[in-house]
């Protein structure tokens, strides 16, 4: 073990490489999403119709820049707008057919990634890693603000239905 115990550091640079592969990796797919908005398609595919407000605190994003995020969502028509009949503050965001298609193409790019990341590590190195990174959202989930709901390992953002089924499902597709 050496003395370099940066691991905020590692965490913060290892999510950002991967944030940037995984962005090229859909563009070189064709997918014209970027991951965060590929995250969006997924939760609306999971539950249609949420809000901006409920969409920006499981993504741990502010509210500014998830309207930008479904503005660009809208514009693409992936998404659509709609007024709550109750508070005119609020919108919900539906996905269209075109964005339930862009989920499809999405989810193929992660699965490969996700295959990928595990590929020349022995399954209980990936075990380990799973538990520390599993920790993370127990250790630093105990403040009960909204940002501490942000995407957990099991958030249906990154959590396909095949996937939340089991691994024979999520490898029949």
């Amino acid at each position: 073990m050496t003395a370099d115990d940066r691991l905020i550091f590692l965490v913060f640079s290892a999510q950002q490489k991967l944030r940037i592969y995984l962005n090229d990796a859909l563009t070189t797919a064709g997918v014209p999403v970027t991951v965060t908005q590929a995250g969006i398609l997924f939760l609306l595919k999971q539950k249609d119709g949420r809000t901006m407000t409920e969409l920006s605190q499981i993504l741990g994003v502010d509210n500014s820049t998830m309207t930008g995020l479904a503005d660009r969502l809208e514009k693409a028509g992936f998404v659509k707008r709609v007024a709550s009949p109750g508070d005119r503050r609020a919108s919900h965001i539906h996905i269209t057919p075109q964005g339930i298609g862009e989920v499809e193409g999405a989810k193929k790019v992660i699965r490969r990634i996700n295959e990928e990341i595990k590929t020349g590590y022995p399954g209980d190195d990936i075990e380990a890693f799973k538990r520390v990174l599993n920790g993370f959202f127990d250790k630093f989930s105990r403040s009960g603000s909204a940002k501490s709901h942000a995407l957990s390992p099991t958030s249906p953002a990154f959590v396909t239905e095949d996937e939340a089924r089991g691994p024979a499902k999520a490898k029949d597709d």
